[in-house]
């Protein structure tokens, strides 16, 4: 049952709608003035109804203090003015005295409806949120800066192509350019191609069942629309695609970022993106560079991905030893980052203390390869011994040394000056 909140100072025409309102199954509670309705717990309503004039403050001055609540406002002295200037204060509609009955109902009907929507556009924002946060870790790593060089282009980029490999968080970039650009307030849309033309068609313009109305296309106007691999899409409805967003039809307020493992060159030397098409995306292409190229990240991303499942299992805050964190900045990671959160995902459910350990992990320098142990080994102990310690321990010279750290982009830590001394210059 809906609970609403009638304002009204004139007792006839408050009662009567008291009685009116509670013959048609609603909740209701009565104020004759502002001051008395802010007794209440204004959100806790669904509805609030209140007369423009009222004893002390109008009306309108309970819409900020309700907000998110609609308020419905009522008013003997109808005007369009009144009504602009209610609207503009964020009233949800207005009604004129004296009133049908029926229309007062309908009005009821209609703002509760809206409301609703509006409640569940609210809560699949934050359960979006919940299950893909705009993590802060991302400004550590290098995805940051794949950011900051796609805001210093054209503001009104519409056409963006993202690549990388497989599990590299390309979605969650996408995600994040959506948030910081013009169009951060629309909807967000991501498409699942079809091989098949038909398909594949209905799904941009609609006609599908399982398509939004008028396709994503039309529902992702005045937002974004991500694309899953664009190069999978028959030619046919490729041409489709074309036609829409060159502006044959109405596409103008969109922008379409596509996806894929392979860039716009990738693509167009293996005759899978019609070239037309490809030559929107080419200017504005990003590759997501896999984790093997960005160990660097590991530690952000690790402390990021505890941090959520700390708050998730209702857990006291957990934290990688030296010697697991040191493991998994070592590791390859075909599977890049979504392979790096199924082990730590693993690796917190079995582990029974706050600090997750190499055997929680899954790794035992014995089963790693002869560059996996050398990355483990020097990022294990960096910190202790210097460049000259380092090359003795492992049975190599320092100048073999200063050569694999570049090979694999193993610097030491700008931060970390313990390879001072001794001879430990970084590994010159």
């Amino acid at each position: 049952m809906n609970r609403l909140l009638l304002v009204e100072d004139e007792e006839v025409i408050l009662n009567a709608l008291v009685r009116l309102l509670e013959r048609n199954h609603y909740e209701v509670h009565a104020a004759s003035s502002t001051d008395q309705a802010r007794t209440h717990d204004l959100r806790s309503f669904d509805l609030i109804l209140a007369d423009l004039r009222l004893p002390g403050d109008m009306g309108t001055s309970l819409i900020s203090d309700a907000d998110p609540v609609p308020v419905v406002i009522m008013t003997s002295h109808a005007s369009v003015r009144s009504a602009v200037d209610a609207m503009r204060l964020g009233a949800i509609d207005y009604i004129a005295k004296p009133f049908d009955h029926d229309e007062l109902l309908m009005v009821i009907k209609r703002s509760l409806n809206q409301n609703l929507m509006q409640s569940q556009n609210r809560a699949l924002k934050l359960d979006i949120e919940r299950h893909f946060p705009l993590s802060e870790s991302l400004k550590q790593t290098a995805l940051a800066a794949l950011n900051t060089e796609r805001q210093e282009r054209a503001a009104s980029t519409r056409f963006i192509h993202v690549h990388g490999e497989y599990g590299t968080e390309k979605e969650s970039v996408c995600r994040v350019i959506h948030a910081n650009s013009r169009h951060c307030n629309g909807p967000f849309l991501i498409m699942d191609t079809s091989r098949d033309e038909h398909t594949a068609i209905e799904q941009l313009l609609g006609a599908a069942t399982r398509a939004p109305s008028g396709g994503y296309v039309q529902a992702a106007q005045n937002g974004t629309l991500v694309i899953r691999n664009l190069e999978l899409i028959a030619p046919n409805a490729q041409e489709n695609l074309l036609q829409v967003v060159k502006g044959k039809r109405s596409a103008s307020n969109l922008t379409l970022i596509s996806i894929s493992d392979h860039s716009i060159d990738e693509l167009l030397a293996t005759e899978q993106l019609h070239p037309e098409l490809a030559q929107l995306f080419q200017p504005n292409q990003f590759e997501v560079a896999p984790l093997r190229r960005r160990a660097g990240d590991i530690k952000a991303l690790c402390e990021d991905q505890l941090r959520r499942l700390s708050t998730q299992l209702g857990r006291k805050p957990l934290k990688l030893s030296d010697d697991a964190l040191s493991a998994l900045m070592a590791n390859e990671w075909p599977g890049n980052v979504r392979e790096l959160n199924s082990v730590l995902q693993r690796a917190v459910s079995g582990c029974r203390t706050n600090t997750i350990n190499l055997s929680d992990v899954g790794f035992n320098s014995s089963d790693l390869s002869l560059d996996e142990y050398f990355r483990f080994f020097v990022i294990r102990n960096q910190r202790a011994l210097s460049e000259t310690e380092l090359a003795a321990r492992l049975g190599i010279s320092r100048k073999a040394l200063w050569e694999r750290r570049q090979k694999m982009n193993l610097l030491r830590d700008s931060g970390d000056d313990s390879g001072r001394g001794s001879g430990g210059d970084s590994g010159r």
